[in-house]
């Protein structure tokens, strides 16, 4: 009996650490990111988009975007996301500039290998976001509009949860209060509009 006992309680335990790990798999922070198994997020990619990719020492000093003269090249995204690793600010914090590509494509048709595909390089300047010039807007404007990161999963999970505040019922002279409405992080970036698929972005090297 005792035997039987313990083995019931070792699947147990391994069917609980397999569901741990299927919710904590790679995230992908978009429109409505959400880890799997869990409730659907509105985050903001825009938010503390620079604390979580870079800058890094070997980044060049940054460049006016505005100022891009180079040749341009017509690319359109289906769906997120679109394979730019990493983006940096232009000077003053306005614009943005390429600069990691994800560099493989898994398997044809892979959202992550859309922009390798396309052949976008490291330097170059986005210019356009559906015929919206955005060489001189905000660098965290174009960030939150793109809505395009793939984070690892603990870094998505505190990401939902700055923005939505954790959810937990309270007690207080009998009043049920939400700890999610009261201590919730918003910002400015959350009134920004997420542009649609498929996007149509223009890059010009410098």
């Amino acid at each position: 009996m005792a035997r039987s006992r313990t083995s019931a309680l070792s699947v147990a335990v391994a069917l609980g650490c397999t569901a741990v790990a299927y919710n904590l798999s790679a995230a992908f922070v978009g429109s409505s990111p959400q880890l799997r198994g869990g409730p659907a997020v509105a985050t903001g990619v825009g938010t503390d988009y620079l604390v979580r990719n870079g800058p890094k020492d070997a980044d060049p000093p940054a460049v006016d975007t505005s100022k891009a003269a180079g040749a341009t090249v017509d690319i359109e995204f289906k769906k997120r996301p679109f394979g730019i690793a990493r983006y940096v600010p232009g000077a003053g914090g306005k614009g943005a500039v390429v600069r990691d590509v994800t560099q493989k494509s898994r398997y044809p048709g892979d959202p992550q290998g859309q922009a390798f595909v396309a052949g976008v390089q490291p330097d170059w300047v986005l210019k356009s976001v559906n015929g919206q010039d955005v060489s001189g807007v905000d660098f965290f404007v174009i960030m939150q509009m793109l809505d395009d990161e793939v984070m690892d999963p603990v870094t998505a999970m505190s990401l939902n949860l700055k923005a939505s505040g954790v959810k937990t019922d309270l007690r207080n002279d009998g009043a049920e209060r939400t700890q999610g409405e009261k201590f919730a992080i918003t910002s400015d970036l959350d009134k920004v509009a997420v542009v649609d698929m498929p996007a149509k972005l223009v890059y010009q090297q410098m």
